[in-house]
This record gives C-alpha cells, structure tokens and sequence, in this order.
C-alpha cells in the first residue's frame, strides 16, 4: 500500500491522464487528485467519433462534451430570407440583411458567390462551391469549355456550308453526309476525319493546358480564370471597369455557345438534316433563305 501510494504522489504534478473513453469514474482518487484531464483540456482531434450514435445522450462522455460533432459547425452571417414561406416558423422573423440570389430571387446568395467574378448572378443550387479553391477550379473549367463552345458554334454551321466546296476544289472527300451534317458523337463520320489531326488537336490542347496550369499556380496576383496572356491584337482593356465588361461578355457569351452546341447535336441527331438547312435564316443570305423556301413549298 505504502508503494502505490508513493507512486501515486509520484505523478503529483506530472502530465495529466488523458482519459477520452471516461473509464476512470467521477469518485475514482485519480480523479479527485486531479491526475484526469478535464474535459476542457481534450483537443478537438482527441474527441471520440460516434457516427453511430453508440454513446446515448446522457451518457458521461456526451455531457462533458467528449464526443466529436458528426456535423461541422455552421456559422450562419445571414438568416434565411423566405418569402414564399417556404420554411414553417411560429415567429416569422427574416433578416432583411440577407443578400438574395440574383438568379433565385427566393433564395439567398450561396456563401462562395460574392458577385466577384464576371457573370455570377448567385447561381449554385447544389452547392457545388464550398469553398474558394472550388469556385476558381469550376470557373477555370467554365471558361475553357466557353471558349470552345464559342469556336465550334462558329465552326459547326461554317463547316456544313463550306466543306463540300472546299474538298471539291482539292479533289478530297467531304467529311460532311449527304443531308450537310457534320461528324459528332450523335452524327457519326468521325472516322473519316485524318487521325493525324486529332494527334495535332491533343498535342496542341495538352500544351495550353499545361501553360495555363502553370499560370494559375504562379502566385502571380494579377491573375484570374481563364487569363492566359494571349491578346496579340491588343483588344484588352487598359482599366478595370472596361476589363471586368469584356470578362462578363466573354463569359455570357460562352454559356450562350455552349447550349447552342447542345442544340445543335440534339437538332442534327433528331431531325436528320443539318442546321443550316434546318434554320437557313441564320446561316445564308435573305434572297437565298427566301428561294430555298419558296422552292420547298413553305412560301407560295
């Protein structure tokens, strides 16, 4: 006895015992001598994870706080604004602070969306933006795909009423079908098209990748989404409200292009006939529009 109790005044003044799974009871001597931890002192990293709910309410280790939160802790800067009722509250208080969603107007504005970048109308309903570093990885994708999108709305219907005229001239084989649609997935004929240019196509979209990968992991803090430095005609505006109206009308522009290419496949796909025949308004003079209408039986 006179051993254990010399070992015990030994650790007097030492380290305190951790003790996260409480097996020393509240009346155990370690305790009242103060060799436990306090509840106070437990890290949130030591706290237990109960994603089970094992550990009942009011169990020793919920009530002094020893149980990791299964959800983080949200700190809400604005109440919900609800106009429509939507939320059933006995108070019906709302917090006239609350910025709203200019996209959805009965919502309120997603905490990452802070109308910084060009074109963010407050947008996210599945909240695929939680944090900054996702926002600018969402935007660098949308830009990309924008500008694409931008290239191949001027290059479908351009092909459809040129590809025929020029492989003629150079004695090739047009890689549009007899009803003027260009190759796609939907379409097909991919496979008349030269594999040399799709080796060229994939070597020159690793290579603006790479280069705008680099550029964005610079630190260069004049960058944003999408700025790869390439403005040979010097169009780029010289101030900041000018650059911020050529971003917005590049990116509005973008978003535009890229449900035209979708209409474009889905029509081709559907209608079996290529979009310039469907929608000759769009792509050829009136005078020929008016003789090719005239000629189908649409005017009389």
């Amino acid at each position: 006895i006179g051993s254990l109790r010399g070992a015990r005044e030994e650790l007097v003044g030492c380290a305190p015992l951790r003790d996260p799974m409480g097996l020393y009871s509240a009346n155990s001597e370690e305790r009242k001598n103060g060799l436990i931890e306090t509840t106070e002192e437990v890290s949130e990293s030591n706290k237990i994870y109960d994603p089970l709910n094992l550990y009942p309410s009011d169990s020793e280790e919920r009530k002094n706080g020893m149980i990791k939160s299964i959800e983080p802790e949200v700190v809400v800067a604005n109440a919900v604004v609800d106009p429509l009722g939507l939320y059933d509250s006995d108070s019906g208080e709302v917090d006239s602070g609350a910025i709203m969603s200019q996209a959805l107007p009965f919502a309120t504005r997603p905490l990452m969306l802070t109308g910084e970048l060009p074109g963010d109308a407050g947008f996210d309903p599945l909240g695929f933006a939680k944090s900054r570093e996702d926002l600018m990885n969402y935007r660098e994708a949308e830009i990309k795909h924008a500008r694409l999108a931008m290239l191949a709305a001027a290059g479908w219907p351009l092909s459809e009423l040129f590809d025929k005229k020029i492989a003629l001239a150079l004695h090739l084989t047009p890689l549009v079908d007899s009803s003027d649609r260009a190759p796609s997935i939907l379409n097909g004929g991919l496979g008349k098209v030269n594999p040399f240019y799709w080796i060229a196509v994939l070597g020159a979209a690793s290579a603006i990748e790479f280069y705008g990968i680099n550029r964005s992991k610079s630190g260069d803090e004049s960058y944003f989404p999408g700025n790869l430095g390439f403005d040979p005609l010097g169009v780029y505006p010289k101030n900041e409200a000018d650059q911020k109206n050529m971003q917005l009308a590049e990116i509005k522009n973008g978003r535009l292009a890229m449900i035209a290419i979708f209409g474009f496949a889905i029509q081709e796909f559907v209608s079996k006939s290529g979009v310039i025949d469907e929608t000759p308004f769009f792509f050829l003079p009136l005078a020929e529009t008016l003789k090719m209408y005239t000629n189908s039986g649409y005017l009389n």
